[in-house]
């Protein structure tokens, strides 16, 4: 089973990562450009970054004490509603692409350009998520705004759910449908355009 997921992501330089599933190494290949790095992230990581780290950044969301701003859970959940309807891009970054899924990856590369995530460690602010991925001596940085991360966890989410990998204990922010929005936004139907029917 292949999976390949792309977000693009937003920090002082325009990148995008990607996320392809290996089912003969039932790892989740993480590409970052700019630079091709690479590095295989495993499902007990994948499971950290949904669960712990996603549970951190919520819990900086912007908002506490402002009268009806909601609790942390509402508020939580417009952010990524609101990130995953990209209401934060001005129309000004031409380089932008939206998410996008294929069931095809790439070739896999030689095993000596990819390296093995070990460990993770996160910064996360009220405008900001910092992760750092951990392979042995080497450290790749991702310091992303709030919905850059929105959009990176749920595409990191979205390949493990292609994986099977049921991850345990994601929130239910994460997890929300966001069908609902999308068809309400859809143009109604002109009654008048039926009779023009064959």
């Amino acid at each position: 089973m292949l999976c390949d997921l792309s977000a693009s992501l937003y920090h002082p330089r325009m990148s995008s990562t990607s996320f392809s599933y290996f089912q003969s190494e039932d790892r989740l290949l993480v590409v970052v450009q700019p630079g091709d790095h690479k590095l295989w992230l495993t499902r007990r990581l994948t499971c950290s970054i949904v669960d712990d780290i996603a549970r951190l950044f919520a819990s900086q969301v912007p908002g506490d004490g402002i009268p009806g701003a909601g609790n942390e859970d509402e508020r939580i959940a417009l952010e990524h509603r609101m990130a995953m309807n990209e209401e934060d891009l001005d129309g000004r970054d031409q380089h932008h692409r939206p998410l996008q899924f294929s069931d095809s990856a790439p070739a896999r590369p030689g095993d000596s350009d990819i390296l093995l995530c070990t460990g993770l460690d996160a910064q996360l602010g009220r405008d900001y998520a910092s992760l750092s991925f951990v392979c042995g001596d080497k450290t790749l940085n991702l310091r992303q705004s709030r919905p850059g991360f929105h959009r990176f966890l749920r595409t990191l989410l979205l390949c493990a759910d292609k994986a099977e990998w049921q991850l345990p204990a994601v929130p239910a922010w994460l997890t929300q449908s966001l069908l609902g929005e999308l068809l309400a936004n859809l143009p109604p139907l002109d009654e008048n355009d039926e009779q023009d029917l064959p």
